[in-house]
């Protein structure tokens, strides 16, 4: 699995473009200044812990059927030079005898993990941060100036993007079979395309999970265990941090502030603290809390394929 891990940064954007953005680079430095080291800390555990989580993931991958279909990818790049059909050939019935043993072990193998690649696009920022980005940007656009609202917009970026690669074994065998028995035959341009075909048909499953969110949780997660008759000032300290991860979160767009999801951990971490300094009955709240920190992730995690 291939890690990739960018640190956004929304000032280095608008120091590119400080005459069109020289507003917004006050309030971007006072952002920056008010970030916590527990929001730093949380956000490098969310990701470190998700990254664990898909490199377990990554051991269910069919060792089997990844080296058949290398032996397709490689005969297909065989065929497009000449007089390389026996070359090409051999390696699809080394791929065929692959799929076959696969199918042999589990006739039910559908689709089956190959590959998998994590990117990682960190933004450590502010709700007022993200404003004046957001603002600077709808400026720029009613200017026509859209390259230069392009430049502040790519780094808004908070998430983990999962990338699964999976191949089809329900028909992706039977295809390789038949591209091999037209190459058999002479009919090179009927194998060629029925490769064509069949390489397109790998399915790519994207799941985009918002750090702002897991950090939230994150936050959430250390103010419970803190003491709650000695750390009441940094309960608070870190619930705020949670409320605020959230708001970025939603300006950024990757939660709907309308959405019941949203408002009921919102009213839930405004009651706990008002909860801490009243009876301190908290700790079935921080449960019912996480439940719906993992409801909100669960809604807000968004798969295309």
């Amino acid at each position: 699995m291939k890690t990739n891990t960018t640190i956004n940064s929304l000032l280095i954007a608008s120091l590119l473009l400080a005459p069109l953005a020289q507003a917004g680079n006050t309030i971007i430095e006072k952002g920056k200044n008010q970030m916590t080291k527990e929001q730093t800390a949380s956000s490098d555990k969310a990701i470190k812990s998700l990254e664990k989580e898909q490199n377990e993931l990554l051991k269910t991958i069919h060792e089997g059927v990844l080296e058949g279909y290398g032996n397709v990818l490689k005969a297909n790049l065989l065929l497009a030079k000449d007089d390389k059909e026996k070359e090409a050939i051999a390696l699809l019935q080394k791929a065929t005898g692959k799929f076959d043993v696969a199918l042999t072990a589990d006739p039910t193998l559908n689709l089956v993990l190959i590959d998998a690649d994590v990117s990682i696009s960190a933004l450590i920022t502010t709700p007022a941060l993200v404003k004046t980005g957001t603002e600077t940007v709808i400026d720029l656009l009613k200017e026509n100036k859209v390259q230069a609202a392009r430049a502040i917009l790519e780094p808004m970026r908070d998430e983990m993007v999962i990338s699964h690669v999976y191949l089809p074994m329900g028909t992706y065998p039977e295809a390789i079979k038949l591209a091999t028995k037209y190459l058999v035959d002479g009919k090179k341009e009927e194998a060629l395309m029925t490769l064509k075909t069949t390489l397109s048909t790998i399915v790519v499953e994207k799941s985009i999970v918002p750090l702002a969110i897991i950090r939230t949780e994150n936050l959430l997660k250390t103010a419970s265990e803190l003491d709650k008759n000695k750390d009441k000032s940094k309960a608070h300290e870190l619930l705020n941090a949670a409320q605020e991860q959230l708001e970025v979160a939603t300006l950024l767009g990757y939660t709907n502030k309308e959405s019941k999801a949203y408002e009921n951990i919102k009213t839930q971490i405004k009651a706990l603290k008002k909860e801490i300094d009243g009876k301190n009955v908290v700790a079935k709240m921080y449960d019912k809390l996480k439940a719906s920190i993992k409801q909100l992730i669960g809604k807000e995690k968004e798969t295309k394929k």
